[in-house]
């Protein structure tokens, strides 16, 4: 008997999930040309049922590659899969006089001699046998289950119109205009699509209902309010092998034992959960604590594998506290930035631009800060820790408020905090505010130096900073060029280019809140800190500082700990026979194609930008993402490009489908065919369009959304 060594069962492995890799790139390529081919099928059985002597049926464009002549027809496979074509006598779209020539026009079996009604048959009958496909790839999948993301929502993103309103982690969406909500794509969909305030009804975390109306706002690409979807507990089993469960250098990197993929965390510190929200709220609220995490772990079978419905041990996991990272640096304090509808501070008085200059005793972010005492001043960072310690309690803040005249009053305004974890809600881009979420406001920290601690490592750096500088750059940096580890942030040096944020206006509504930059450090506390620093006039870099040093601040503590890879709250819908199966199928074809429709309605509104659009290389690699997700996910996505090319394909574009079922028309009402000079020019126009569309996505896909093959 001989058995495997580890090596053999290395290769062996390897080669298994290469295998998988190749048959997800087939079955997209597969799918993507059953697409084009029943297109195609369509022109070709209509044409030849109107006796129309077909010359060639190509699936893909460009030069052939393989060819078989079959009675009059060349079946054949082209060298670019990204289209096909029926070739008719007296029609090519390559070379529009054919349809014109007398000689070819007297010939009975040529597509220009047909009646009209029959050569809008045939131009037709791609674009009705995609929406016929369509609808079955869209009942197949449904009769077989498909999973689809819950909408509740998971995350909301500071200072959105969602937060604005009041949603929370939690929530669950409903409905969206009226219209019911089967999944959260539907909520992204409905957002991206409307024109206008939203309507969204829905059940609250506690169970009451709640019906809102939201105006989202306009991004650099699409439209938006400002939340992601939810994930459970469960540390997800097809989570990428390459990465670490652990972020380095966080708290996890130190737990009694270690996780594992498809842990599933049901209690922390005794306290039940479910999901990834509940769990980012306690792991906050317990940031200064040890945390004893309660796991379900599958059990193995005798052969070492996890079947679907393994039995659970129930195991605890131990998980240190961890210091927030810091620079030794203290920021000035700008403005209220964002304001909750309802809220405790909104209640209390405090109004968008005011800006908080003392909580209780404490000088706030003060630029003059070098003539007051350490003990007598805040870090603007910490003050969501401090209205949250606060909490239950009377504090009276003051703040700076613009007055009518020039100048501005100090208002004194005094509010209770609720008992809600500070940074419990994170900074996620460089403009979001600064969440003191225990009275619902959120707050602009400069990157401008109102402190510098004494015995910190940037208090005795050289070159000196000093009170006033202003930050212009940020690099974390990987101490160990040559020995990176994978920590989650893809590029090193990771570079947040501060001045290029402030000036761009049209990208970044707002100014750069070093809140982000903070929050960045704490996901990466391994890296080095490298800061550019402004001369007085802010005209060039003065000076340039690295700072090594992980250092930290005693009872300030990181509200994360570190674990990664959770999968996302679905469910599968499925339907209970062929018949529920074909409606489900109709209501998504009929999503489908409005979808499209107002897709093209908001590029030409300007409510979607161009940049959200991907051409083949985007396609082919979405495809791939949703087949490894599955047969079911594919047949879905496949039936949306079903429709997608249905309906684009029948766009009054010259060259297309659409294009010639113009002239058909001009044609049957005019009685008589366009000019040849008419046709040659219109086509010639949809023949430029067409390719400088093709080259745009190209781009996009390659330079803008670098869609690649290499993983």
């Amino acid at each position: 008997m001989e058995f495997l060594d580890l090596n053999t069962i290395s290769v062996l492995a390897a080669f298994s999930i290469s295998l998988t890799k190749i048959w997800s790139a087939l079955s997209v390529v597969l799918g993507l040309g059953m697409v084009i081919f029943f297109h195609e099928l369509g022109h070709f059985a209509v044409a030849k049922w109107c006796d129309v002597h077909v010359e060639r049926f190509s699936i893909g464009i460009g030069p052939i590659i393989w060819s078989r002549q079959k009675g009059e027809t060349e079946y054949a496979l082209s060298a670019l899969p990204f289209g096909g074509y029926v070739k008719m006598l007296g029609q090519d779209d390559m070379d529009s006089s054919q349809m014109t020539s007398d000689e070819i026009a007297e010939n009975p079996r040529s597509y220009t001699s047909k009646k009209v009604w029959q050569r809008m048959a045939i131009i037709s009958a791609g674009v009705i046998m995609n929406v016929i496909t369509g609808f079955m790839f869209f009942a197949i999948a449904y009769r077989y289950g498909v999973v689809e993301t819950v909408p509740m929502v998971g995350n909301v993103v500071s200072g959105t119109p969602a937060w604005q309103a009041g949603l929370e982690p939690g929530d669950t969406i409903d409905r969206i205009n009226g219209e019911e909500v089967q999944n959260f794509m539907d909520i992204n969909q409905g957002v991206v699509l409307s024109d206008g305030p939203v309507t969204l009804e829905g059940t609250k975390k506690d169970g009451t209902e709640f019906s809102k109306i939201i105006a989202p706002e306009l991004t650099s690409i699409v439209r938006t309010i400002g939340v992601s979807y939810a994930s459970t507990s469960k540390i997800a089993t097809l989570y990428d092998e390459k990465e670490s469960l652990i972020a380095p250098g966080l708290a996890a990197e130190k737990a009694s034992q270690e996780f594992k993929r498809g842990d599933r965390i049901v209690a922390l510190n005794d306290q039940p959960i479910s999901f990834l929200h509940e769990m980012s709220q306690l792991t906050a609220k317990d940031a200064d604590k040890e945390i004893v995490y309660r796991v379900e772990r599958p059990v193995p079978d005798a052969n070492g594998e996890i079947e679907a419905n393994a039995k659970t041990e129930e195991i605890e996991i131990t998980v240190p506290p961890k210091k927030m990272k810091t620079t030794g640096l203290w920021m000035a304090i700008g403005p209220v930035s964002a304001l909750r509808d309802d809220s405790i501070a909104a209640k209390a008085g405090l109004q968008l631009e005011d800006q908080i200059i003392r909580v209780g005793d404490l000088k706030v972010g003060d630029l003059k800060a070098e003539d007051i005492e350490a003990s007598k001043m805040i870090d603007p960072l910490r003050l969501p820790n401090y209205f949250a310690e606060h909490a239950g309690e009377e504090v009276k803040i003051i703040v700076k408020r613009q007055t009518d005249e020039e100048g501005k009053d100090e208002v004194p305004i005094t509010l209770i905090p609720e008992d809600v974890a500070g940074w419990s809600s994170r900074p996620e881009s460089p403009t979001s505010s600064l969440l003191i979420p225990s009275i619902g406001a959120g707050i602009h920290v400069q990157p401008r130096i109102a402190h510098i601690v004494p015995d910190s490592e940037a208090g005795s750096s050289t070159p000196e900073f000093a009170p006033g500088q202003k930050i212009t750059k940020v690099e974390l940096i990987h101490p160990d060029p040559e020995n990176i580890v994978k920590d989650g942030i893809k590029d090193d040096p990771a570079v947040i280019d501060i001045a290029d944020i402030e000036t761009d206006k049209e990208e970044h509504p707002g100014n750069m809140n070093w809140a982000y930059v903070h929050w960045m450090m704490q996901q990466v506390p391994n890296r080095h800190v490298r800061i550019h620093v402004g001369d007085s006039a802010n005209t060039k870099e003065a000076f340039v500082c690295t700072l090594g040093r992980n250092e930290t601040v005693d009872g300030w503590y990181s509200p994360i700990r570190g674990i990664r890879g959770w999968e996302s709250h679905s469910r599968i819908r499925k339907a209970e026979s062929w018949g529920a199966g074909a409606a489900q199928g109709y209501r998504q074809t009929k999503s489908s194609g409005i979808s499209i429709y107002m897709t093209l309605r908001s590029l030409m509104t300007g409510n979607l930008n161009v940049r959200a659009l991907s051409g083949p290389l985007g396609i082919v690699s979405i495809g791939y993402m949703v087949a490894e997700d599955g047969m079911t996910r594919l047949l879905k996505f496949l039936g949306f490009l079903s429709i997608n090319l249905a309906v684009l394909n029948f766009l009054p574009i010259p060259v297309l489908d659409g294009g010639h079922m113009v002239f058909l028309i001009w044609e049957g009402v005019a009685r008589k065919k366009p000019s040849p000079k008419i046709i040659n020019i219109a086509h010639g126009i949809g023949l430029v369009f067409i390719i400088s569309l093709f080259v745009f996505v190209m781009y996009q896909d390659i330079f803008v959304n670098k869609f690649g093959f290499g993983g």
